[in-house]
């Protein structure tokens, strides 16, 4: 056998071995790492995410109109141009977390048992959970205007600290404070509004699992909407009750509302422990009384 023959096979072995060789170290750390980051980058894209739909909420509580707003999801990522293959999320909103509401609120007239309106607010939740992921087992967690990062069962505060439990509790009073009842008395003309907010269980598009897009849809929307005409003697009555009134404390909202009110000598109308009283006048000119009611729906689709 000629040396000439036998030079080409090896230098071919060679290549191949170096080829076979870069090819594995590609899979086994350069890969994985491309995939890594991009998977961190997803994460952070959903962090943004969550954070918008919180800020969304804040906002159409404020604004108390009929109003839409949307945030998109990336609920898989991690692909890179060497490997197409993305993991998948899955993205559930979740509305009265538990059997009874935090808080009830009805509205009844003079001694009438049967409220003329009322309304609930529950605790609800926006969770995303990676599955698949490339890098770490982390998901988000928005619950009653906080926002947590979560780990499997674990889950902690993302802009807190564990020894900023205070913080945190102060921002979810402050969401829930939110849906306090508004009450609108005026002298001239002669009105009351009141406004009661709830979040409402849509009962569809509660969960979607994909490695794709998909939308958290923020609503406000008034869902009805009375005027009774009031006389003297007329007294509006507020009940509240709930499995956790304290954490919400509308009470004391609608007492400085009430105290407002009663002490303007122009009004015609004083308030005694959640009551307003229609007084008499010598114009003789009473409110009519508007009631409304809004409802905040939270979708994922």
């Amino acid at each position: 056998m000629k040396d000439t023959a036998v030079s080409p096979v090896i230098a071919f072995m060679l290549l191949l071995m170096i080829i076979v060789s870069f090819i594995s170290v590609l899979n086994a750390y350069y890969i994985p790492s491309l995939k890594q980051q991009a998977e961190v980058q997803h994460l952070h894209s959903v962090e943004e995410s969550f954070s918008k739909v919180s800020s969304d909420i804040l906002q159409v509580l404020s604004f108390r109109q009929n109003i839409t707003m949307k945030e998109p999801v990336e609920l898989g990522g991690g692909d890179v141009v060497l490997s197409s293959l993305r993991s998948s999320g899955y993205l559930e909103v979740v509305t009265n977390l538990q059997e009874k509401p935090l808080s009830h609120i009805s509205i009844s007239l003079n001694s009438n048992p049967q409220p003329i309106m009322e309304s609930n607010v529950s605790s609800s939740r926006i969770l995303y959970r990676p599955v698949g992921n490339f890098w770490v087992n982390q998901g988000y967690e928005w619950r009653d205007g906080v926002l947590n990062v979560t780990k499997g069962n674990r889950k902690t505060y993302l802009d807190y600290t564990d020894e900023s439990d205070k913080n945190a509790g102060d921002d979810t009073k402050r969401y829930f404070q939110m849906f306090a009842p508004r009450i609108d008395l005026k002298s001239t003309p002669q009105t009351i509004r009141i406004d009661l907010l709830q979040n409402e269980e849509t009962g569809r598009n509660r969960s979607v699992s994909s490695n794709g897009a998909a939308t958290i849809w923020v609503e406000m929307k008034e869902s009805s909407q009375r005027t009774i005409p009031l006389e003297p003697t007329n007294t509006i009555t507020f009940t509240f009750s709930g499995s956790d009134e304290d954490i919400v404390g509308f009470k004391s909202g609608v007492n400085q509302t009430f105290s407002q009110w009663s002490n303007n000598n122009q009004s015609i109308w004083e308030s005694d422990n959640f009551t307003l009283n229609i007084i008499e006048n010598n114009q003789n000119d009473y409110p009519n009384l508007t009631l409304a009611v809004w409802n905040l729906s939270v979708i994922a689709g």
